[in-house]
């Protein structure tokens, strides 16, 4: 390891079950300091994933509270639930709707709610002021209620609020910092990026890198025949990110990672795993995401017979980890390919399919604008899954 300092991150997204866990493992790491939090549309619309963000916020804020951790015996799990109190990353709302396409969800799987149906059945879990906060962030109430809003929760605030639109916070956070120092973590449909990087390639270029889960390479689609479901719900974005990669101006220009399902679908999490290590904690932390899980496992033998989740957002905050605090990120298990991607904006039948030139040699280009695209094809499960379980529950694994 390089050394222990915590790497800045913006994380884009729509929660969602899997989203859930990657914030809790972002918000858990001691090596990453989340700096912002936007939010999109996606799992379920936008009010749906504002609620759900302060809610699991606020379970986190019951986990990490002086209350709690005072109690503890002295140790790396206490100093990290304590570092914890120290993230007040910024929310700010974004986007309700794709840049063109018509608008699709993912509430099959994750929902009515985006979050297991916990609010239907427990429509008092979030805190009691999340309608106030979503108000104050609605871009045509925004300003509104701020006092109240912000005032404290049952539970450690682990927040700050933003009064801007989620892209104008992502090129706010750019550009206040030093350039290449903030990741763009894209776990949602890419619509709040490519709002920033239209408005603003030169600041949007400041970021280090861009990760992004998306995509489908080899592997069939999982929303249609040939569509992962974030690029199918606004492949406009994903193209203008992946003509930014080759900009002829290198201050627009900017590196892109994609982990698509292709090597998401290779890190999975059990259901007996949940039983074993996470359940018997009986932590708040630990309860909450033992319910929310055992909704999604349910439907997963259901529907699909299978016993285990894959982590496809988590990955994500794996991979950044290691990418900034190993030496060498082949090292401990990644393997990344660059590839010139194209994306399928307006097929009936193919929207949000991936189109890859394999070719070696050839008289005539691809259509279409070119992409240099760095693709994850390989991770090491057994390493992401004992990150995870530490970081977020504080649970050893295996």
């Amino acid at each position: 390891m390089t050394d222990c300092i915590p790497r800045r991150c913006i994380i884009d997204c729509d929660p969602g079950i899997d989203d859930t866990l990657a914030i809790l493992h972002a918000m858990g790491s001691p090596k990453v300091d989340v700096v912002a939090i936007t939010l999109t549309y996606g799992n379920t619309n936008r009010d749906n994933v504002t609620r759900n963000l302060f809610t699991v916020l606020h379970v986190l804020g019951k986990e990490v509270h002086s209350s709690r951790t005072s109690a503890m015996p002295e140790g790396p799990n206490r100093t990290r639930l304590e570092h914890v109190r120290t993230k007040k990353p910024a929310i700010a709302v974004g986007a309700s709707k794709p840049l063109v396409a018509s608008t699709v969800h993912g509430e099959d799987f994750h929902g009515p709610d985006g979050l297991g149906r916990m609010h239907l059945n427990d429509p008092d879990l979030a805190p009691s002021d999340w309608a106030e906060i979503l108000g104050l962030l609605d871009p045509e109430r925004m300003g509104k209620k701020l006092d109240y809003a912000a005032g404290d929760l049952p539970s450690e605030k682990l927040y700050t609020l933003s009064k801007r639109p989620a892209h104008d916070e992502i090129l706010f956070q750019l550009e206040q910092a030093e350039p290449k120092t903030i990741t763009l973590i894209a776990l949602g449909p890419m619509t709040n990026l490519a709002l920033a990087y239209e408005k603003d390639p030169t600041v949007f270029a400041r970021c280090k890198q861009v990760i992004c889960m998306g995509g489908s390479i080899d592997n069939p689609g999982n929303v249609t025949p040939v569509a992962e479901f974030n690029f199918h719900a606004c492949p406009h974005s994903v193209h203008t990110m992946l003509k930014a990669t080759m900009s002829p101006d290198p201050e627009k220009a900017f590196v892109l990672y994609m982990l698509p399902t292709d090597v998401t679908h290779t890190v999975s999490l059990e259901s007996s795993a949940v039983k074993q290590y996470v359940a018997p904690l009986g932590t708040p932390l630990s309860k909450f995401t033992t319910l929310l899980l055992a909704y999604l496992f349910d439907l997963l033998v259901q529907k699909l017979h299978y016993t285990a989740m894959n982590l496809h957002d988590p990955l994500c905050i794996g991979f950044f980890i290691d990418l900034e605090s190993e030496a060498d990120y082949t090292q401990v298990g990644w393997k990344v390919q660059e590839r010139d991607i194209r994306i399928e904006c307006e097929g009936t039948l193919s929207r949000g399919m991936l189109v890859v030139d394999r070719r070696v040699k050839s008289t005539k280009p691809a259509p279409g604008d070119r992409s240099r695209t760095r693709v994850v094809v390989q991770a090491d499960a057994e390493r992401y899954l004992s990150s995870m379980f530490y970081d977020i529950w504080g649970a050893v694994y295996p």
